[in-house]
């Protein structure tokens, strides 16, 4: 049976593989699990959303279920009302993928994405074909229709600090890269009191103003803009608004490491317990925090899926990935760029720092992060050399890629990709050099096979 779910949801590009019939073939297949249960249904602002959105809907209804939709919504958003409704979930979303690209991201009724079990299910379903479709007379005659947008920026402000927030006053820039957050994060700043300068914030699902994957590339408009005016920080998101990206007052890209870290230093030092779940591709400087506060501290293969499960299995306090996603236990099961970006604001305000100031609190490590693209016919053997030489080292993990832990506490992790042929090498280190050295390393005995 071949497997149709990546690491959360299925995405395809449109109208090769993701046509309205797949959806539609998807849709069954779900519906078909959850049993004539209520679904949730959201989308991203994606010029061709609409057209899956309405496939879904369809298929479902086809199926019994009783249907609420959200319309334009952020990924966070739907999970969030989910949670709150105890439904199931199904969210029209490609994320971060260039335009030509979307996805279907089914959803528990806690708002975490489909456990792998659970999606095995769903793909045996479609598959065999064997959807079970109503008689025509328990088809629901029509959906629910609700906008949750302010009810969901009202439960992020009841979790900070709001009045100390507003007092504040602070100078932002957002860039929502014409996705759902348009609807969410330049509102939700606003509330809180900043003084807001949006960039890229009406919905356009070609996405004009940028690509929606927000790295340094595809930032240069917002970088500019910082750089040239007095802000106290930028924020930038990711289409679906799951993902949030911090910039310094001078125009600076915060690696994600270092902005879910500073989250991370916060929550660590309440009276609540529970450990602090990440990757294995985040920085030590997790590891360290968790320790200065005799905190639990757990490292998972590399997906946000992952770090939910173990964050509900620990009952832990906060989980996030290198990338900048964050997840808060206590409000969503998933990654959400908006309450990321308030809890940020409210240590400022708090704490009475600038960004600037907490991220010098840190620990500080030296980081690199690159891609290497190898031939497809030499993988295998590159992999199978990679894996002789580090499992001479002591300290070695293999639950994703292999990555050793050197004495002097720096790291190397080789992690394959699952789509192209590509290796991701990281490598973290307390002195630069040594970083390089270790990276150096292993380029030098790939490039030799």
């Amino acid at each position: 049976m071949e497997k149709l779910f990546g690491t959360f949801g299925i995405r395809r590009i449109v109208n090769e593989v993701l046509t309205p019939d797949f959806a539609l073939k998807l849709a069954y297949s779900f519906g078909t699990y959850v049993n004539q249960e209520t679904v949730v249904v959201g989308r991203d602002a994606r010029k061709h959303s609409e057209m899956i959105y309405d496939a879904v809907i369809s298929g479902l209804l086809a199926c019994g279920c009783q249907v609420i939709e959200l319309g334009l919504t952020a990924t966070p958003t739907l999970q969030w009302a989910c949670r709150q409704w105890g439904a199931w979930g199904a969210m029209i979303t490609a994320s971060h993928n260039p335009p030509q690209w979307n996805g279907i991201k089914f959803m528990e009724k806690t708002g975490k994405g489909l456990d792998r079990e659970k999606d095995v299910e769903v793909e045996k379903i479609f598959y065999s074909e064997k959807y079970h479709l109503v008689p025509w007379n328990d088809v629901p005659q029509k959906t629910i229709k609700r906008d949750i947008n302010d009810d969901y920026i009202r439960a992020i402000e009841a979790k900070v600090n709001l009045p100390l927030i507003q007092q504040s006053r602070f100078r932002v820039v957002v860039d929502c890269a014409n996705g759902a957050p348009c609807l969410i994060t330049p509102q939700l700043l606003s509330d809180l009191g900043c003084r807001v300068v949006s960039l890229n914030a009406h919905p356009d699902g070609r996405f004009p103003g940028r690509n929606p994957e927000p790295t340094p590339d595809n930032l240069t408009d917002l970088l500019t803009l910082i750089t040239h005016a007095s802000f106290h920080i930028g924020f930038a998101q990711d289409g679906d608004g799951d993902r949030l990206i911090v910039i310094r007052p001078n125009g600076e890209f915060v690696p994600g490491d270092y902005s879910v870290s500073l989250v991370a230093n916060e929550l660590a030092q309440q009276n609540i317990p529970g450990p602090i779940v990440t990757t294995v591709a985040t920085s030590s400087m997790l590891s360290d925090i968790a320790k200065k506060t005799g905190r639990g501290f757990i490292a998972t293969a590399v997906g946000d899926l992952v770090v939910a499960k173990a964050l509900q299995e620990s009952q832990g306090i906060f989980g996030c990935e290198e990338n900048g996603g964050m997840i808060f236990p206590d409000f969503v099961w998933g990654r959400d760029g908006a309450i990321a970006a308030a809890r940020i604001l409210h240590i400022m305000a708090t704490k009475e720092k600038s960004l600037d100031d907490l991220l010098q609190e840190l620990p500080q490590y030296f980081q690199i992060k690159m891609k290497k693209t190898v031939n497809p016919e030499k993988k295998e053997k590159i992999l199978n050399e990679i894996d002789r030489l580090t499992a001479k080292e002591k300290n070695r993990v293999t639950i994703d890629g292999y990555k050793v832990t050197y004495p002097d506490g720096s790291w190397l992790l080789i992690r394959p990709s699952g789509t192209e042929p590509l290796l991701r090498i990281f490598a973290e280190s307390q002195d630069k050099q040594r970083a390089e050295a270790i990276v150096q390393k292993y380029l030098d005995i790939i490039n030799s096979i």
